[in-house]
């Protein structure tokens, strides 16, 4: 019995194959681009992460400039342009190492930010990964479930967050505030200042 394949059916496959392939090229363009042809993988490990702790904090990265941009600088940084910068925790612990060999300091790090920061935690009580702010700009919050956040900007700056439709939601009390326990569901966008 031969075999016919309609006209309709080819386009569909071939279109499908070309989606399939723009998708692998654009995943492997945006991983040389951020990556700038180092090996974090390898950076991590000889850090001392394991291979699986290095995979999954790769992947955990990879996901954030997905949702954010930028670009990766150290096994766990990413850096938004010179305005901010992202700490990421090894999955499975509290705080992000510094996995840079010291050359990056994390403003978010020890359970606050530093002072001139507004800093956007992924976990509750100032843990996970932290988005340190501190250009005047809106950021957008990549997080879901409970986290919280930190002001400690010049006294009496208030930052406001944005729902996905750019309504405003809340805005914090002046600095220096604080919440250990919030929700970053509804918020799409954060502006410090």
């Amino acid at each position: 019995m031969k075999q016919t394949v309609s006209r309709s059916a080819s386009l569909k496959r071939l279109a499908v194959a070309l989606t399939s392939a723009l998708l692998l090229l654009a995943a492997f363009a945006t991983h040389q681009a951020n990556a700038a042809g180092v090996d974090f993988t390898a950076k991590a490990k000889a850090a001392g992460l394991s291979s699986a702790q290095s995979a999954s904090l790769q992947e955990n990265v990879d996901r954030y400039l997905a949702a954010l941009g930028g670009t990766q600088v150290a096994p766990n940084v990413i850096d938004l342009g010179g305005r901010s910068t992202v700490f990421v925790a090894v999955p499975g612990e509290v705080h992000p190492r510094d996995l840079s060999n010291g050359t990056l300091a994390d403003p978010c790090a020890g359970g606050g930010a530093d002072p001139y920061y507004f800093c956007a935690y992924s976990g509750i009580d100032w843990t996970g990964t932290s988005i340190a702010m501190y250009t005047c700009k809106a950021y957008t919050i990549p997080y879901a479930g409970n986290g919280s956040w930190d002001n400690n900007q010049s006294a009496g700056t208030k930052a406001r967050m944005y729902n996905p439709s750019g309504t405003l939601i809340y805005t914090t009390p002046g600095a220096r505030s604080y919440d250990d326990v919030g929700s970053w569901s509804p918020v799409h966008t954060v502006r410090n200042c």
